[in-house]
């Protein structure tokens, strides 16, 4: 078992835990409407830019052992890390940028700014867990469920972040469920490397001989 098969686990599984902790300390913390609590919702979304910097390094690992092996899905992969570009630079910009001028990132222009670069990043890296489940019809050793589990991970991670401004406990359902599907995704890509190289699955090969239209 080579370093990514080793690492991409427990680094999927650092980042899902990273993440649920750092989403519902913001939910925890929402927007106030006096100066406290602005500083305690920056403060928050600044520990969130620990578990974007872990969701970054979990998509360059995915990149690197889908090319190295020759899978299926390095093209998704490559806009995955992307996007996870996108929100971390989108945060930095909105919260640390606010810090670094000594204001509250909404009062700070960087908010937005932050935002409109962040929320984009978030859609591609919805869509590329999609296109890495499609992909990985192809991988060996991954069953239907861990396909399915990996095109959630986009939408269960999106979901933390429109939950956290209705409580903590509207968040905790998705981010367990996306520090879980984070899991599952490490852990087959990792079974997939065992073998490396694509190999059509019954279920692929099928689909492929449907005929369009």
């Amino acid at each position: 078992m080579d370093r990514e098969q080793r690492l991409l686990p427990v680094l999927a599984a650092i980042t899902g835990l990273a993440w649920m902790v750092a989403v519902l300390l913001v939910a925890a913390n929402p927007k106030g409407i006096d100066l406290a609590g602005d500083l305690a919702y920056d403060r928050a979304n600044r520990v969130h830019s620990l578990a974007l910097v872990l969701l970054m390094a979990t998509a360059i690992v995915v990149y690197r052992a889908i090319r190295t092996r020759d899978l299926a899905g390095e093209r998704a992969a490559q806009v995955l890390v992307v996007g996870t570009a996108l929100m971390l630079v989108g945060n930095a910009v909105a919260f640390w940028g606010a810090l670094f001028v000594d204001q509250q990132s909404e009062q700070f222009w960087g908010g937005s700014a932050g935002w409109l670069t962040y929320l984009p990043g978030e859609l591609v890296v919805l869509g590329s867990f999609i296109a890495l489940a499609r992909a990985a019809r192809r991988w060996p050793d991954v069953t239907r469920t861990q396909r399915w589990t990996i095109g959630l991970v986009g939408p269960l991670l999106s979901a933390t972040t429109i939950t956290w401004a209705i409580s903590p406990a509207a968040t905790l359902v998705p981010a367990l469920g996306a520090t879980f599907a984070l899991l599952t995704a490490g852990t087959a890509l990792a079974h997939a490397t065992r073998s490396g190289g694509d190999q059509v699955t019954p279920e692929a090969e099928r689909h492929d001989a449907e005929p369009v239209g």
